[in-house]
């Protein structure tokens, strides 16, 4: 799937919600902000000088339901998990 770099950070979160986690990941606080319905990711990389094509893959891992835990987390073990 492309992602449209042109689309807004809130119109992102609110279609795909998965995408929060890579938002987060990088460090980009979007969820709540008031400029998020008028910021593009375009726009939101430049900002937080995150590399667009790098955050535009992640973006599409999380949409297709890919890992997008951090890089330095330890991997969950099974008992781990809480319900």
């Amino acid at each position: 799937m492309r992602i449209d770099p042109n689309m807004s950070m809130d119109e992102v979160m609110r279609r795909w919600p998965a995408s929060i986690a890579v938002l987060i990941r990088h460090g980009m606080h979007c969820v709540g902000c008031h400029i998020a319905p008028f910021h593009s990711i375009a726009e939101a990389c430049r900002d937080h000088r995150i590399d667009e094509a790098d955050f535009l893959k992640g973006l599409e891992r999380a949409i297709a339901g890919g890992p997008v835990s951090r890089p330095d987390a330890p991997p969950a073990s099974p008992g781990d998990a809480r319900r």
